[in-house]
């Protein structure tokens, strides 16, 4: 026996207050950011991936590490990587975050990386500015001295870096 046609018909509506929303916002958020995260979180389970990440980082890093870098011993490879310049990188990569921040997730992301770039630099400079004979000296001439003595440094740096 065939249906008979519908004579009315009901809608329904559910709708959701403030809170529903923003429950389903953040939902929705996890769930995307876990399709976006879960690939790379596999490909750093695998020692392969490690090593491919590694590859790269270390192509990218290699510009602004010294020239003779593989050539250098433990020793000197230590001093590249010693507290103050890990404290520098940290520094700048908060400062270098928080500005990138600004420009959204992926901004603060690349700032905190150009940010812990440039503070591990600046604490290289600062350190071969002050094992110079004359470090110490510029600074008592005065603030300006102080100031032209840095900006030279940062110049040669600078210069070296673009090589």
């Amino acid at each position: 026996m065939p249906k008979p046609k519908p004579d009315e018909v009901i809608r329904h509506e559910l709708v959701m207050g403030r809170s529903e929303r923003e429950l389903l916002e953040t939902i929705t958020t996890a769930y995307t950011v876990n399709r976006v995260l879960s690939p790379f979180a596999t490909l750093l389970s695998s020692t392969a991936g490690v090593l491919l990440v590694a590859t790269f980082l270390l192509q990218y890093l290699e510009q602004y590490l010294p020239e003779n870098w593989s050539e250098m011993d433990d020793s000197q490879l230590s001093d590249w990587f010693e507290t103050q310049n890990i404290a520098g990188a940290g520094l700048g990569a908060t400062v270098g975050g928080l500005v990138g921040l600004l420009f959204g997730p992926l901004g603060g992301l690349v700032g905190a990386g150009l940010g812990a770039v440039g503070g591990t630099v600046a604490t290289e400079v600062a350190e071969e500015a002050y094992a110079d004979p004359f470090g110490p000296a510029s600074v008592a001439l005065g603030p300006f001295a102080s100031i032209v003595r840095g900006a030279k440094t940062l110049e040669i740096v600078i210069d070296k870096l673009q090589q």
